[in-house]
């Protein structure tokens, strides 16, 4: 092996020369734990034995954060060089090869995997090296389908990095340290009736369908529902429980019971024979996206976010049934 590379090893181990690159960037090992999306005992342990490869100090810890010792900014400047080296090699391979610098890690829940988020990763794909486009994208996403509860627990243990998530919109947004939310807009709910029950039109409000059985999707959703008939004055009679929106819907128009769905569950797979039913008293399910705050400015995540402001999270309206009040035409924002 080289004298140099032999050097470069013996001298400590380059990632965690990046690590206090970040740390003395961030100036405190909590606010580099929070971009990097790290705990703070990790880092701090790989400071220690940075420092015992060293041989050095690099730095002080005060109320205030740190303070870089004289040799810790000298390795500031070496650990902003390999930065730069590494990155600059990412840039010449994305350019040579046509390769992406990051794999971005999605989670997202089983509706809007199949519906927006296809959708928006099908316009990055299509327009990547397009003639005439004005941007070319050489990004890679790869996509788990997880209720929120789920994607929330990957996301916060770093199996993840982005997390598509839902909560009712009398429910509390839900947080996570070191995170971005970015709110994609609100997925109405509709009432899902069969046809044939609802021929007469009497089917206008959530109460008309007290008596009826109903189908019960996820855990959250089940729980947003019962909260809704309950407000409205009855328990629901739950006869059949999937969290697949394609066998809900064919639940329903086989005439097996009723169900509240989100409108995009619908957009891209629909099946005949149900009156979808828009009630203000359902009200919707806001989609937002959880990011750490270290990946929410890289072009990976930017150009997904724009690719979903271009689809739409749900249609206007259903294509049939009675409604219960007005619907806004929503479409996926930033906020």
């Amino acid at each position: 092996m080289s004298n140099v590379f032999e050097q470069a090893l013996d001298a400590g181990d380059p990632k965690r020369l990046l690590i206090f690159g970040a740390i003395a960037e961030a100036g405190s090992i909590g606010g580099a734990a929070r971009v990097l999306g790290w705990s703070q005992p990790a880092l701090s342990q790989h400071m220690n034995a940075l420092e015992k490869d060293l041989g050095v100090t690099l730095f002080d810890r005060t109320p205030r954060g740190i303070v870089l010792t004289t040799a810790g900014q000298l390795t500031r400047i070496r650990a902003n060089d390999i930065a730069t080296s590494v990155t600059g090699l990412r840039g010449d391979l994305a350019k040579a090869f046509g390769l992406g610098g990051r794999n971005v890690r999605i989670a997202g829940f089983p509706s809007f995997v199949v519906g927006p988020l296809a959708a928006a990763l099908g316009t990055l794909e299509s327009t990547s090296g397009a003639p005439g486009a004005d941007t070319v994208h050489h990004h890679s996403y790869e996509v788990t389908e997880a209720e929120p509860p789920e994607a929330l627990a990957l996301l916060e243990v770093g199996d993840i990095d982005v997390a598509f998530l839902f909560h009712h919109e009398d429910e509390e947004a839900p947080r996570l340290p070191g995170h971005d939310t970015v709110d994609l807009g609100a997925d109405h709910l509709d009432l899902l009736v069969p046809e044939r029950w609802n021929r007469a039109g009497q089917i206008r409000q959530l109460n008309d369908v007290a008596d009826l059985p109903w189908i019960m999707g996820c855990v959250r959703c089940r729980s947003t529902a019962e909260r809704l008939c309950r407000r409205t004055g009855f328990e629901p009679r739950t006869r059949h429980i999937t969290d697949n929106p394609g066998a809900i819907q064919s639940l329903v128009s086989n005439g097996l019971g009723v169900a509240l769905l989100p409108r995009s569950a619908r957009r891209y797979s629909q099946v005949a024979g149900i009156d979808p039913i828009i009630l203000d008293e359902a009200g919707a399910r806001r989609v937002t996206a959880m990011i750490p705050e270290g990946l929410m400015s890289t072009s990976e995540v930017t150009d997904l976010l724009d690719a979903l402001r271009v689809v739409e999270v749900t249609d206007v309206a259903p294509a049939s049934g009675q409604s219960g009040g007005t619907v806004d035409d929503e479409r996926i924002q930033s906020r």
